[in-house]
């Protein structure tokens, strides 16, 4: 079998800078180096010659991603598993147990590892976190993961986009190959008696155009890579073209024998002759199109019915010898029009996809088998709606997740299913809090309790006593919290329920640790080994949200960092975006309490400028933006008027508490807080009177204290209070500051030295500008003048002040673009989000650089040498 061969012009850097990562990988120095292009710029020929040129001494695995209507979850493992000789194959014990797996591959061997993943922009969001995976565990390994992707695609960069923010620095490269030039197209053209002008000016230099071009022998230039790929496909034999037209339904890898008999090509004549004419390549049993342009258009160029037919032989086919995923027959079902394939395969897919972690193509799955299933039954109906909705919730795709329910609800009402019912209104009660609906969940989950009051037997009631539970635990009714979940998990014991025994037993362990941290801690990590023991992973981010939260919440710093770090990883493993947004924006939170003003700022601003979901979800990291924005300097900017809005914020202690205490700083910083007082009084009081959440009565009564007003010094209130806040609120600043200094909070331990004598003032002014906080140091340097302190220092020069390294990495990128000349409709297109978002981002500049328009400020980054290109 031959193929034409193409030369790799002008590719000399790129294979530099994969070379030298590889080396850098034999000396254990593991890299990620994605190669980015448009389509048909060369990607795949530079990686896999790359790869073909180092099979002698390193370990090279390829997979790819596939371009299914729905992706199926972890493609390019399943490629690897095929070809890794029994090496490797997916863990059915979820998708950690494969990372690890293949992890355990790409380590065990004397050469040092190459995984490709080839065309990343198909990736399913499970392939994604196998790279975020790996990202934290390379560096100090000897491996070198190659991805390529298409950036010339908007509506995968968004996507992309917040893996490169999860992942390291120091391993990721970039690499972006660019179209040839005049004088490389002419070393092609030139041989083949073509103009060289004439050639690139049809192309633009873009290497598969060229080749595609070239390989016809029309006169007229196409415009196109299908006119291109089309004449060439013109050429072939009836019998070729339909093996050509078989291999085009398939959207990316074909099994040789399975083409061949659907082409009906008993002596491979025509496979053989679409291999020599280069319209297919071949790489062990498998086949593929040069390039998936290539595909599209032969697939696209066929009439329907011909289509329909060859994806309805196929189906057909895998049906009978049992081959393909059910993703791959969904896809086929669907362009055959076999609706009850379909909605039969879809509905697989979308368990599979669930089991894998993958919620975001289980909510496509789905809505595929719901649009189409015509003939399902009411019952049938609301159980693919309700796993839709609960799909959709653990992606963040909550617009979707509400519509299907109340779908569902219509169909339990119509097939009189009052356990079916009861169970549609507790995940809509659960919906609604999630965007902020506490009331109404509370009413919806008392109609799912009354509506199944004669099936108290039932799995479905069971459920809705945690549901309760749950309602009950976040609005600090901790003993009807604990009440509901015991009668939850005592049903579930006797219906061999693990899934509702560990929803109810994470409400109950929340509760004890709401009251006491310490010991609430133990029982949360235990929940979450009975969880692991279960083998129920999609509790795990529930109960890793609660467990850092409520330490995040108690400053009980001992292995918090740790169990962020495991909490985002379940919950990326298992496609929970909203779960692992808020347990983002609780590490903000505790980076801000811990001094790392920037870092807090940076990971925030991830959470909100990036694909996560709106409503609850984004309150901690709203309050840590806003924190950390009132501390050095910055506006507000209405970072938490979301927030404010929610109606859980005007009535559960858990919202008031940190709003009130956001108002309370930045009244005493001087900045406008109208009724920032009285709302904290009243937050105060209400966490006085509360059962747990005791922190909340500790910063209400910490920033009482430090407003200057009045708080009760009662036996009580200091046994409720842990030492740094008990010594703050009584007035002992020496062992205030010495408590905040153990627990490693630095600005609180700075406002309590600035309570003390001259030498404690100097040093909390020391303190507040190592961190940064410039208004609390401009305050107490007020304080110290008008006391008559002599010599105060001035603390950091005002170019380092406003030095742009106090930029978030976003508002960074803004600054760059904004000195490219590119005004906020074109900087929210290019970096996929809101005007309304950049607008905040250019204040936020304008802002670190004092300046009073968008052009000074690039003026006082140029003049410093901050900006890209240039010198420092």
């Amino acid at each position: 079998m031959t193929r034409d061969a193409t030369p790799l012009l002008e590719r000399e850097e790129p294979q530099r800078r994969l070379e030298a990562a590889l080396n850098a990988a034999r000396r254990n120095h593991g890299r990620l180096v994605s190669i980015e292009g448009e389509a048909g710029i060369g990607k795949t020929s530079l990686v896999l010659h790359f790869a073909e040129s180092h099979r002698a001494d390193a370990r090279v695995y390829v997979g790819g991603c596939e371009n299914l209507a729905t992706p199926e979850p972890l493609g390019p493992l399943r490629d690897i598993a095929r070809d890794s000789g029994g090496k490797f194959s997916l863990s059915g014990s979820g998708q950690i147990a494969t990372f690890e797996a293949l992890l355990r591959l790409l380590t065990g061997g004397r050469d040092p590892a190459l995984l490709v993943i080839e065309d990343l922009h198909w990736a399913d969001d499970p392939t994604l976190d196998l790279l975020r995976f790996l990202g934290r565990r390379i560096r100090t390994a000897p491996i070198l993961v190659v991805v390529t992707l298409r950036n010339d695609e908007a509506a995968s960069q968004s996507r992309l986009a917040s893996l490169w923010a999860d992942l390291p620095r120091d391993c990721r490269e970039r690499v972006e190959l660019r179209p040839l030039s005049l004088a490389a197209v002419s070393l092609l053209a030139g041989p083949v008696g073509r103009i060289p002008r004439e050639v690139f000016d049809a192309t633009s230099g873009n290497p598969f155009h060229v080749t595609e071009y070239l390989a016809t022998t029309h006169s007229e230039v196409p415009h196109t890579v299908r006119d291109a790929t089309l004449m060439r496909a013109a050429r072939l034999s009836p019998r070729a073209r339909r093996a050509l037209d078989c291999a085009a339904i398939f959207p990316r890898r074909i099994d040789e024998a399975t083409l061949r008999v659907l082409a009906v090509d008993t002596d491979h004549a025509g496979v053989e002759e679409c291999l020599r004419s280069g319209m297919l390549n071949v790489t062990d049993s498998s086949l593929s199109f040069r390039h998936d342009l290539a595909r599209r258009a032969i697939h696209d160029a066929m009439s329907p019915l011909r289509r329909r037919e060859l994806h309805a032989a196929a189906l057909t086919f895998l049906k009978e010898h049992h081959q393909g995923h059910a993703a791959e027959l969904a896809h086929h079902a669907e362009q055959a029009g076999a609706l009850d394939d379909l909605v039969r395969y879809s509905a697989q897919a979308a368990t599979e996809a669930i089991a894998m972690g993958a919620c975001a193509e289980a909510v496509a799955h789905l809505g595929r088998a719901i649009s189409h299933g015509v003939r399902l039954s009411d019952p049938e109906r609301a159980g693919l709606l309700e796993q839709q909705a609960e799909a959709g919730e653990q992606s963040g795709a909550f617009d979707v997740a509400t519509a299907a329910i109340a779908q569902a609800m219509v169909a339990r009402k119509r097939a009189h299913d009052l356990p079916g019912l009861g169970n549609a209104l507790r995940i809509s009660a659960r919906l609604h809090w999630q965007l902020g609906r506490a009331e109404l969940a509370e009413r919806l989950l008392e109609q799912a309790l009354d509506v199944m009051r004669e099936h108290r037997e039932t799995w479905q009631y069971a459920m809705a006593l945690s549901g309760q539970s749950q309602l009950d635990m976040l609005a600090d009714r901790n003993s009807s919290a604990v009440k509901f979940g015991h009668q939850a998990m005592a049903s579930a014991e006797r219906l061999k329920r693990s899934d509702i025994y560990l929803h109810a037993l994470t409400n109950v362990t929340a509760v004890d640790s709401s009251i006491d941290v310490g010991a609430g801690v133990a029982q949360i990590l235990s929940a979450i080994e009975e969880a692991r023991r279960r083998n129920e992973p999609d509790f795990l981010p529930r109960m890793y949200t609660n467990l850092v939260y409520m330490m995040t919440c108690d400053r009980h710093y001992a292995g918090l960092f740790e169990h962020f770090e495991a909490g985002i990883n379940v919950a990326i493993a298992r496609g929970n975006a909203p779960l692992e947004a808020y347990m983002r924006g609780t590490r903000a939170i505790a980076l801000l309490d811990r001094g790392s003003i920037q870092q807090s700022i940076a990971e925030a601003d991830t959470v909100l400028c990036g694909p996560y979901p709106r409503g609850t979800i984004r309150f901690t990291a709203q309050l840590a933006l806003a924190r950390g924005r009132i501390r050095i300097g910055l506006p507000e900017d209405g970072v938490l008027d979301e927030a404010r809005a929610l109606p859980t914020s005007q009535r559960d202690l858990m919202r008031l508490a940190p709003l009130a205490v956001v108002d309370a700083e930045a009244l005493w910083l001087g900045l406008p807080a109208p009724g920032a007082l009285e709302r904290l009084r009243a937050a105060y009081d209400v966490a006085h009177g509360a059962q747990g959440q005791r922190w909340a009565l500790a910063e209400t009564a910490l920033w009482l204290t430090i407003l200057g007003e009045p708080v009760e010094k009662s036996a009580e209130l200091r046994r409720r209070l842990s030492p740094a806040y008990r010594h703050h609120v009584s007035g002992e600043w020496r062992e205030a500051a010495a408590a905040w200094s153990k627990l490693g909070c630095p600005y609180e331990q700075a406002i309590a030295l600035a309570a003390g004598d001259e030498g404690a003032q100097r040093e909390a002014l020391a303190l507040f500008d190592q961190l940064g906080a410039a208004p609390a140091a401009r305050r107490l340097r007020r304080m110290m003048r008008s006391l008559g302190v002599r010599a105060i220092p001035t603390g950091p020069r005002s170019a380092r002040r406003n030095d742009p390294a106090g930029l978030t990495p976003r508002q960074n990128q803004v600054l760059q673009l904004l000195a490219a000349g590119l005004s906020n409709a074109a900087i929210a297109a290019r970096l996929s989000m809101s005007v309304k978002t950049v607008e905040h981002h250019v204040g936020a500049v304008l802002a670190a650089f004092a300046a009073s328009s968008r052009l000074q400020a690039v003026q006082v980054a140029r003049d410093r040498g901050l900006l890209e290109g240039q010198g420092n």
